[in-house]
């Protein structure tokens, strides 16, 4: 849409191509007045996309990262967030599962305005055991990032198609004792270890994470579980510059 009319700009999705999964995935960089998009497909694309808009026009370069489908919905990316950066460029994690049963593990990659990938993906924790999935991240002012997720010890998603709905049948104990947040340079290097926030009485929401940058600090918000209606709101504070 233009801002200013509220009338839809057509050209701008001329060359989109995607199947039916958009997972929610955009993020809007004031710096460099451009949309980042990704969609991940089961059949056509069989990756995860990345696309952008500026001024009105569709850019020309594109990233993939390739995964698999079955044409029928089951696919390896099950979600993942895309966040601006402070000077125009953009990052996305996602939680990426090989074909065949494989736990799910969180990647991590870094874009320019121009939709050409800075740091390739790269997935973050190596010979880490169990899933990880339902990440988020926000932007500190130097270039690193904050990342959102949640950990269990064995393979939770066990029925891709789970992953459309807002419910994916996870176990109480992964919703209530998984949430985690770690500290990530441009270059998809981990600094320090991750940290168990779950112990705050509001943990990350998985199916969809709600971590926001705030003045002094992080938030998000969490439910107790998929279809309850009583919200908590969690604010981390940064007292010092990391």
């Amino acid at each position: 849409l233009d801002a200013a009319t509220g009338e839809q700009i057509s050209s701008e999705g001329k060359d989109w191509r995607a199947s039916h999964s958009c997972k929610q995935m955009i993020a809007y960089s004031p710096v460099s007045n451009t949309f980042l998009i990704a969609n991940a497909g089961d059949y056509y694309p069989k990756e995860l996309l990345f696309n952008g808009f500026r001024g009105g026009s569709h850019l020309s370069g594109k990233a993939n990262f390739i995964g698999w489908g079955n044409g029928g919905g089951k696919q390896g990316v099950t979600q993942g967030a895309i966040r601006a950066g402070p000077i125009g460029a953009f990052a996305s994690v996602w939680t990426f599962g090989e074909e065949g049963g494989s736990p799910d593990k969180l990647y991590f990659a870094s874009l320019s305005q121009n939709v050409a990938f800075l740091q390739p993906p790269k997935q973050l924790f190596l010979g880490a055991a169990g899933s990880e999935l339902g990440a988020s991240l926000a932007s500190f002012p130097d270039g690193r990032w904050l990342v959102a997720y949640t950990q269990a010890d064995t393979d939770v998603i066990t029925d891709y198609l789970r992953i459309w709905f807002d419910d994916w049948r996870l176990p109480a104990g992964v919703r209530t004792g998984g949430s985690r947040l770690a500290i990530v340079d441009s270059s998809g290097n981990v600094l320090g270890a991750p940290v168990n926030v779950s112990a705050l009485g509001a943990p990350l929401q998985v199916e969809i994470n709600h971590l926001v940058e705030r003045p002094d600090g992080f938030g998000w918000m969490s439910l107790d579980g998929p279809g309850k209606d009583t919200a908590k709101v969690a604010h981390l504070r940064c007292q010092r510059a990391l």
